[in-house]
Parts: C-alpha cells; sequence; structure tokens
C-alpha cells in the first residue's frame, strides 16, 4: 500500500508560530494562548495527550476564536480516544474559520477511521462548493476520493485544482503519487520535480524521487 498523501504536506498539528512582535501588538491573553499551544504542542510530540489538551484548552480560554488552538484540542482528544469530543471540537473549529484546511482532514480523517467515509466524502465534497475557487479544497477532496478508491475522481480534482494554480506544490505531489501508483513513473518523476521547483522543503518527497530514479532513466 503506497503511503498517505498527507506525507506530502505539512504536520497536521498545526504550530501557529507567529512573529513576537505581533502577539504582543495583540494583547497579554494572546500571547498567553500563543504560549500555551508552544507547551500543549511539546506535551503531544511527547505522547502525553493529558497534559496536551489541557495546553490546548488553556489556548481557546484565552483566544477563543483560534481555530489553530482548537483544531490542536481536538487532535488530543482523539489520540485520548475521545472521539466524539473530538469531533465536536473540529466542528467548532469549522465554525470559528470556514476555510480552515487542517481541520476539514482532521474531520475527515477521523469520520474515514470509524467507518463514515460517505460522510468524509460529503464533508469535503460541501467545503469544494463552498470554496469554489480554492485549490486547496480542490486538493483535499481528491484526497478522500483517493482514500475510498476513487482514483479517477481524484485525478479529476487535482488537475481542477492545478488549472487554478499551476504550480500548486500539494497538487502537482499528489497528482505525482497517483501516476506513480498507476505505474504512469516517468509523469510522476516530471510532477515531483515541478512541486519541489515550488517548494524544495518536502524532505519525504526527495526520498520518493530518489528511490524511483534507480528504476528508470530521465532526462
Amino acid at each position: 500500500m503506497s503511503p498517505h498523501p498527507r506525507q506530502f504536506q505539512s504536520s497536521m498539528l498545526v504550530s501557529s508560530l507567529l512573529a513576537a512582535a505581533a502577539l504582543f501588538a495583540c494583547g497579554c491573553n494572546r500571547m498567553n494562548g500563543y504560549a500555551a499551544n508552544v507547551q500543549g504542542m511539546n506535551y503531544y510530540k511527547q505522547g502525553n495527550y493529558t497534559a496536551a489538551r489541557h495546553e490546548f484548552h488553556r489556548a481557546a480560554i484565552e483566544h477563543p476564536g483560534n481555530p489553530d488552538y482548537l483544531h490542536n484540542m481536538a487532535m488530543a482528544m482523539q489520540k485520548q480516544r475521545d472521539v466524539a469530543a473530538a469531533d465536536h471540537m473540529f466542528r467548532r473549529a469549522l465554525t470559528a474559520d470556514t476555510a480552515h484546511q487542517p481541520s476539514y482532514h482532521s474531520l475527515a480523517s477521523l469520520m474515514k477511521e470509524q467507518g463514515r467515509t460517505q460522510e468524509a466524502v460529503a464533508l469535503m465534497d460541501g467545503w469544494s462548493q463552498s470554496q469554489p475557487r480554492s485549490p486547496t479544497a480542490r486538493v483535499e477532496t481528491a484526497w478522500i476520493q483517493r482514500e475510498t478508491g476513487n482514483s479517477a475522481a481524484a485525478e479529476q480534482e487535482l488537475r481542477q485544482a492545478l488549472r487554478m494554480q499551476p504550480n500548486h506544490p500539494t497538487a502537482l505531489a499528489h497528482l505525482g503519487q497517483l501516476y506513480q501508483d498507476t505505474g504512469r513513473n516517468r509523469e510522476a518523476v516530471a510532477l515531483y520535480q515541478r512541486s519541489l521547483t515550488a517548494n524544495y522543503n518536502q524532505p519525504q518527497l526527495h526520498s520518493r524521487l530518489a528511490s524511483m530514479r534507480p528504476l528508470h532513466v530521465y532526462s
């Protein structure tokens, strides 16, 4: 089985690393929220999800409208197997920001893990329809289509994303993986190279591309 397409994107735990000057300008509450979020991230990486959830909750109290903090709290809840609470919190994040990509992806992943694949597809379709000019929404819709075995629909969504933004690095990488999975290696390599030109900082994509080169000679 090929690696999850999400490997080409950033970690699902949102860092929210803002400039210090901007934080001080926003006031103490936001600074406290930022500090609590950072501490929560540290606990999360250590596998201490109870402490992480507590810190993310503190961050959300200090800055209730920040979807990143709500998303991170939902991720900690999910790690604790508090699925209902995680589902609810992801939805709260989407209420705070109706275009919050991490929350769409995480909620759809949660649904898929529970066997609620039709709900996951409907969630992404709804986002894509509500944001017809968003290539990111198309990329995420393609991801869930691919995860549910609909490669043709996934390819169509990715091509639409690239028509909107021809050098979208994630769309290029995902389409490349889709092509690699179906044996279209030459096209896959070309797309991977384009993706790295747009965003060179993709270590896993570098590894994938390097593993393919001994198999074929490309100009």
